[in-house]
């Protein structure tokens, strides 16, 4: 996605640690469970991949997604575009509409904004297992007009319109997929909270390269209108996720990830960082420092030339939706070589050919300490944090260059760490969690 995107299937859930302190939740919140789009549960499933393979296409799609990262987001034109990659979420979400509701499951974005599904009349759709919604069965469903504020902040609208007055949108992916229909309101049912008003685009046609079991996007970037803003109506403007490890088996775990919307108390042993503001408000940045490898550091330049310059703000995004972590060029040349100098030891290649640091699993016993330093918090890496399983015997380091894109913290980073993130105060925290014991 032009953004990876982030996703998971929702069940109503109790969050709290199993750890020497508790985050607990405070006041009003929701909770749910965040189901990856590889695990047993998932309908993206596939029982003829092993382990290795699956990791393989997760590291293809973290790849494939990155490459977008420049794509303007949200382009001037006569509709409301993004460019997003389907069937690239690492995690699904089961999400209902309407009243009565319907249930869909979709992929949930943290690369956009505008959350969308299939709607009848579909004129041109693609096939799909589950029933389509239907607006017209719905007690409060309403189209969005074409002359409202929403349409207008949304994107620039033709003076004709649409033949019937409400505000189109445009969702076009990099595969030259695409799916377009009315932007409406709707209710939205979230375990067992009822969420009215929200903003959403109703899919009359849709066509390209999409999943019988994919029902569209869930947006849960920052931009204002996004499931993440528009739920500050109902709770607190933050929110947070809890990433269980990937299994080191063939097997497939049936334990869950967590995330909350709403307040919760980290407790102590927090570190947090600035959230930083630039455009587009979708993506969310923080700005990277450097990164230590034992006692070395090794500092971000701003223009690849003199350390003493301070590292440019708002220089790297934080992505659940990407498994793997991409570094500024000349950080990552001199991180892979101080990682490998420290860890001394005969190198593997790549079966896959994609990764280019790999050992032989169990020859790797002393991993140097590796802290990510961003603007007033660090952030330590531990082996699971870095590396990856590629095969039944080889692991693989889970970085890359960032290739001339904005640099992203990925999932496999980010696993075994609370990761909250203050809208209403324009922070991100972290701290070290036993993310399986939830």
């Amino acid at each position: 996605m032009a953004f990876s995107s982030f996703a998971f299937v929702i069940t109503l859930a109790f969050l709290h640690t199993a750890g020497c302190y508790t985050v607990a939740a405070k006041g009003d919140t929701i909770t749910i469970d965040l189901i990856h789009r590889d695990s047993i549960d998932s309908p993206f499933y596939d029982r003829s991949m092993n382990f290795s393979q699956r990791i393989g296409h997760a590291i293809k799609r973290s790849i494939s997604s990155a490459k977008h990262f420049n794509a303007h987001h949200n382009p001037k034109g006569s509709t409301y575009q993004t460019q997003i990659i389907p069937d690239h979420g690492e995690f699904l979400l089961n999400i209902s509409y309407g009243n009565p509701s319907h249930q869909v499951l979709a992929i949930a974005d943290t690369g956009s904004d505008l959350s969308w599904i299939q709607c009848k009349p579909c004129l041109k759709c693609y096939k799909h297992k589950g029933p389509i919604f239907n607006p017209k069965k719905s007690t409060t469903y309403k189209p969005v007009a074409c002359e409202s504020n929403t349409c207008k902040v949304i994107g620039t609208i033709d003076a004709n319109c649409t033949k019937t007055k409400s505000c189109p949108f445009v969702e076009s992916y990099a595969d030259g997929s695409v799916s377009n229909g009315t932007i409406s309101t709707e209710t939205i049912t979230l375990g067992d909270r009822v969420l009215q008003n929200i903003v959403f685009g109703c899919g009359f046609h849709s066509d390209g390269i999409f999943r019988p079991t994919w029902g569209g996007i869930v947006g849960l970037g920052g931009g204002d209108y996004s499931l993440v803003s528009q739920m500050r109506s109902f709770v607190p403007g933050k929110f947070s996720y809890c990433l269980i490890p990937f299994t080191l088996t063939d097997g497939i775990s049936n334990k869950s990830s967590k995330m909350i919307f709403g307040d919760i108390d980290f407790g102590p042993n927090v570190v947090s960082t600035p959230l930083v503001a630039k455009d587009p408000k979708t993506f969310y940045y923080v700005t990277l420092e450097g990164i230590s490898v034992g006692d070395q550091r090794l500092n971000v330049v701003s223009d690849g030339s003199k350390a003493s310059m301070p590292s440019p703000k708002g220089n790297m995004i934080i992505d659940s939706g990407t498994t793997l972590t991409t570094l500024p060029r000349k950080l990552y040349n001199e991180f892979e070589a101080a990682l490998k100098d420290a860890i001394n030891i005969r190198t593997m290649k790549d079966p896959q050919k994609v990764l280019s640091l790999c050992y032989r699993s169990a020859k790797v016993t002393n991993i140097p300490k590796v802290t990510l330093h961003f603007d007033g918090a660090d952030v330590e890496l531990n082996r699971d944090n870095m590396f990856v399983t590629v095969s039944k015997h080889i692991m693989c380091l889970g970085m890359q260059s960032d290739s001339g894109i904005l640099p992203i913290l990925g999932n496999l980073a980010q696993m075994n760490y609370m990761v909250g993130f203050d809208l209403e105060n324009n922070m991100v925290s972290f701290k070290r969690t036993d993310c399986e014991k939830l």
